[in-house]
């Protein structure tokens, strides 16, 4: 006797609109053959768009950076130490918005690959100073580079032409009242 196998319904490549505020479906499910997954009860809410805008951001960044291999927070960090040069780890931390004993371990890994340099603070021994070296400054030229055409290709993606209004209203969001 054999024995027949369902075979999983083919998930939509495109899906029909719904009016205003129409429902997104993700065209990637989790499992393969699984159906599209409708996310229209989180479309309107803010963290989860942010999130995903992020997630975005994040992927297209990697892409870009991948072959230096300087992560975005790194990244972030020796911008910092280039514009603000001694800042101490506890400062950069705060700027990030990160852990002070996560930021140690990420000064760490730039200290190990010779682009930035700890020196105890003249000001708090207690303290360390953070200074981009020679090798730090070139790669962030390299970086800053890419980071601007990446942020070039972002703006693109927005679809509107005033990207100043969604930052000020992203900024607004990350400033406590």
């Amino acid at each position: 006797m054999s024995r027949k196998t369902a075979k999983a319904p083919t998930p939509p490549t495109k899906v029909p609109k719904r009016g205003r505020g129409a429902a997104r479906v993700l065209t990637a499910p989790a499992d393969k053959g699984a159906r599209p997954i409708d996310t229209s009860g989180l479309e309107g809410i803010i963290g989860y768009v942010i999130r995903r805008a992020q997630i975005a951001v994040f992927q297209d960044y990697n892409e870009l950076a991948q072959d230096l291999g300087v992560t975005a927070t790194q990244f972030a960090v020796m911008r910092l130490a280039a514009a603000n040069p001694g800042l101490s780890q506890t400062a950069l931390a705060g700027a990030l918005g990160a852990d002070t004993p996560r930021m140690v371990l990420i000064i760490d890994e730039l200290e190990r690959r010779r682009l930035v340099l700890r020196l105890a603070s003249t000001v708090d021994r207690r303290s360390r100073a953070i200074f981009l070296t020679p090798e730090g400054r070139k790669l962030l030229a390299v970086m800053s580079r890419r980071v601007a055409l990446q942020n070039r290709r972002m703006v693109k993606r927005l679809r509107g032409d005033d990207k100043n209004i969604l930052l000020r209203m992203l900024q607004n969001l990350a400033t406590p009242l």
